[in-house]
């Protein structure tokens, strides 16, 4: 499955949308602050990511588990660093949750009435992801400001909220079953 939307999907988007994406090796923004929602399937497959870490890499997310918790209790705060993030590098990369595979891209989801509202990765706040073309005061992509970048490629928002990628025809086909999702360090207690 992930290979599929990893190719067929998500390889796609993040290249007619790369002048726009500003994501390379080592920028860890999007790790740093989140709460990451993950799925009891995703929670096996972080798990078996994890499993095939090698002793020393075990315990320092061991240990990141840990710091995570106890900021958590005595905060209220629901955002942290993600405890498999290291030296600003995810250590089960291959492993990593739906929600890390497509941050970065504009995508779009559908509330309770079946309004479309298009959300923008949070490091736009940051200077990168879309900024060029992200109107901060009125909270959306400007024509204006697309327009002046020079950008050919239009900023697109595209079907992969997790709700679309977790519940389509392909899980379907697949027999998938995602389970319960909750922040992945509430699976972690």
């Amino acid at each position: 499955y992930l290979d599929i939307i990893e190719s067929k999907l998500l390889k796609k988007y993040f290249t007619i949308q790369k002048d726009y994406i500003f994501c390379k090796e080592g920028c860890a923004n999007c790790c740093k602050q989140g709460e990451y929602p993950t799925s009891e399937l995703e929670l096996m497959y972080l798990i078996k990511g994890y499993r095939e870490l090698d002793k020393d890499l075990q315990d320092k997310v061991a240990q990141n588990i840990e710091d995570v918790k106890l900021t958590l209790e005595n905060s209220n705060d629901k955002m942290y660093k993600c405890p498999f993030l290291i030296d600003d590098r995810c250590v089960v990369y291959n492993y990593r949750t739906i929600i890390c595979r497509t941050h970065g891209l504009m995508f779009y989801e559908k509330d309770k009435d079946g309004n479309v509202r298009n959300k923008m990765p949070a490091c736009v706040n940051d200077g990168l992801n879309y900024s060029q073309v992200f109107d901060v005061e009125k909270g959306y992509i400007s024509p204006e400001l697309w327009k002046e970048s020079g950008i050919e490629a239009e900023p697109v928002a595209y079907n992969i909220s997790r709700d679309a990628l977790m519940n389509n025809s392909i899980t379907k086909d697949y027999g998938l079953e995602f389970g319960a999702s909750k922040a992945m360090i509430d699976w972690l207690k």
